[in-house]
């Protein structure tokens, strides 16, 4: 579920980046105790392109990823005092997020409470973003949460917990914008990012939208895209003024980062984005561009390449004697390997699959899978599935060497997989 607060109205209608706005981005993706999500980081990525195109400064110039509670608690205080003096704020998280007795709390990815007394602990009170923000002065606050794709604690007895987040009151000058209603739970996506978030980076950069129009265009692309299995919802009461995020008059802008369609066919530029998007090699993301830079991976793949670039700053080389130039280099996308190590001893399935670049591929994409499936179940659940893996896994060996039986093997057992989705 993503919340979007919007408090203290502007004056009036401003330009595009005539103020001075500051955004903290943040994605939480790699759980290590619960169900890890497959989107945030991609989400923030691209959220965190699309803000800096419309003139906000990014808190640690870039999207910041994977927080644990110490790290998420320092960047919102940072983010409190980036906003002294800046007009608009703007908080976005993606991630797992729970409603406690009426509260909505943020999960950092170490969070592993076994009792509702450890939440106020080891989980972050979007209250606290909000007292950040109000004590900052900023004429505008922004606060988008795309944060309810399930309950990662169902299992556990926290009674308090709840599916999705708790519906919030807009009180005066707030507009609250949810991406599904209170208390369900929206969708994470299948193409790299959540339908909201692909909504959400699409429509802010359209100019000629206010903010009422932004987040009812919004709500009906995420309920087409999703064939109305997802409903956003709004409140508000009446805010002074008009904000624009992309100025008052609809003007070409400059081609935006896309997210991928919700849905779409798989296609070479997909393919290769989900081997190459968490790579740290700049060759590698360099070669991705040449190749399919027109592409909406293109774009995800240019912001990863500057994130990277910020983060290792150029040395200064040596000197040396002049070299002929070496002969040109042209990098290639990394093989994916299986979710062993093939340069231990294997048996004979094991040396098949090592052989096949298609099989390396299958069987990363199941064990991860299995991996994410297994963490959502209830124990009991959680058994059948490891009798069925068993089962799986003997079929899987009565195929030998053969590529076909073992291909065949693997996608029906994936197709099982998703069923248990």
């Amino acid at each position: 579920m993503a919340v979007v607060l919007v408090l203290t109205g502007l004056a009036a209608a401003a330009p595009a980046v005539a103020d001075t706005r500051v955004a903290l981005v943040v994605g939480n993706g790699a759980y290590r105790s619960i169900s890890p999500l497959d989107n945030p980081v991609n989400d923030a990525r691209l959220m965190a392109q699309t803000l800096r195109s419309l003139g906000f400064t990014l808190v640690g110039g870039a999207a910041q990823l994977d927080l644990d509670k110490s790290a998420l608690d320092a960047a919102v205080q940072a983010f409190g005092t980036a906003l002294q003096g800046a007009d608009v704020g703007l908080f976005y998280y993606a991630g797992h997020g729970v409603q406690v007795r009426g509260a909505n709390y943020l999960v950092p990815v170490g969070a592993n409470p076994v009792r509702e007394a450890d939440i106020d602990f080891q989980m972050l009170d979007t209250a606290l973003v909000l007292r950040q923000m109000e004590a900052a002065g900023t004429r505008l606050n922004l606060v988008i949460l795309d944060a309810c794709r399930n309950n990662p604690f169902g299992g556990r007895g926290l009674r308090a917990t709840a599916g999705g987040l708790a519906q919030m009151q807009a009180p005066e000058g707030t507009l609250i914008s949810f991406a599904t209603q209170p208390g369900n739970v929206a969708l994470d996506g299948q193409s790299g990012n959540s339908p909201y978030t692909a909504a959400l980076a699409q429509t802010i950069r359209r100019a000629g939208l206010d903010i009422f129009q932004t987040f009812n265009e919004v709500g009906l692309a995420v309920k087409r895209s999703t064939a109305g299995a997802q409903q956003p919802w709004v409140s508000s009461s009446p805010i002074a003024g008009t904000f624009y995020f992309s100025g008052t008059q609809a003007e070409p802008l400059p081609s935006a980062p896309q997210a991928p369609p919700v849905g779409a066919a798989g296609s070479d530029a997909e393919r290769a984005w989900a081997v190459t998007k968490d790579t740290t090699s700049i060759a590698v993301l360099e070669d991705f561009v040449r190749q399919f830079g027109p592409t909406p991976y293109g774009s995800m793949a240019r912001a990863r390449l500057e994130e990277l670039r910020r983060e290792r700053p150029p040395v200064a080389p040596e000197p040396r004697q002049p070299q002929p130039p070496p002969p040109p280099v042209v990098a290639t996308l990394p093989p994916v390997p299986p979710s062993f190590d093939c340069a231990t001893d294997r048996g004979i399935v094991e040396q098949a699959i090592c052989r096949s670049d298609r099989l390396s591929r299958l069987d990363r994409n199941l064990d991860a899978l299995y991996t994410v499936v297994r963490g959502r179940l209830r124990p009991d659940q959680q058994i059948v599935l490891r009798d069925e893996q068993r089962a799986w896994l003997k079929q899987r060996a009565a195929c030998g060497d053969g590529e076909p039986c073992l291909i065949a093997v693997y996608e029906s057992r994936i197709a099982q997989l998703q069923a248990w989705r």
